[in-house]
């Protein structure tokens, strides 16, 4: 567990165990004290103790694979604390989830192996709408150890959507909208790096739009005391 933290270690032990730890004592708080098929009525009509025993999983499903849950049980509990043992730097709620698994697993483990069979005691009552008015139906039984289960794959659930530090990562990598992410062009060399001289816009004033005219060149009259300038010769065959 090089990448969990001591305290995560301990604290997922902690959960594991007492959440086995209270599964077996109040199972065998019922099952001794309790005689096959009694009910103790603890709210009318919403909670009760009673006793019978499930060979199939959770609420009594499946109960023709005995041999198969017992062998998923058996291999279920290395295997959550190996999962446990590869994360690195989890999160609490990933420690409790991972712990209330492991605990409810070990309890249940923990039956299939001694009895063939799960002890279940717990019995709730709960509305059913099937009719209107509502009316009041039994829920299977069940024990501590399968609300550790699915309490834990609630929170692990939890900890998908809102706390794995993956999927922040991937949106924080994500390159934005419109930005090339691949390699860009380099910059020619000929380009001069140093300051360059604005170019004037055509619209600003005492700049000409449009094409511009030569300036006729006039000649200034020779100043009084200087000699005429000798003309030019006439090109051949001008008349004078």
């Amino acid at each position: 567990m090089s990448g969990v933290s001591p305290r995560h270690r301990a604290a997922f032990a902690f959960v594991a165990l007492a959440g086995a730890a209270l599964d077996l004592w109040s199972k065998h708080v019922a099952f001794v004290h309790m005689q096959e098929r009694e009910v103790v009525v603890v709210v009318e009509r919403f909670f009760e103790i009673g006793k019978t025993t499930n060979p199939g999983i959770v609420f009594g499903l499946l109960p023709g694979a005995k041999t198969v849950f017992l062998w998923v049980s058996i291999i279920a509990v290395p295997a959550i604390i190996a999962i446990f043992a590869s994360l690195k730097k989890p999160h609490w709620v990933m420690t409790a989830s991972l712990g209330l698994i492991l605990g409810g697993t070990i309890g249940n483990a923990y039956d299939r192996v001694a009895f063939g069979e799960v002890r279940d005691f717990i019995k709730f009552w709960v509305p059913s709408f099937r009719t209107w008015p509502p009316t009041m139906r039994e829920w299977p039984l069940f024990n501590i150890a399968d609300s550790c289960i699915c309490v834990g794959v609630a929170l692990l659930s939890l900890e998908m959507l809102f706390f794995d530090d993956r999927k922040k990562k991937r949106k924080e990598s994500a390159p934005a909208a419109g930005v090339p992410s691949g390699p860009t062009e380099p910059i020619p060399g000929n380009i001069p790096s140093g300051p360059t001289e604005p170019i004037p816009s055509p619209d600003a004033p005492g700049v000409p739009s449009g094409p511009t005219e030569p300036v006729p060149v006039v000649s200034e009259p020779p100043k009084s005391g200087e000699s005429n300038p000798p003309k030019a010769d006439p090109p051949p065959g001008a008349t004078p």
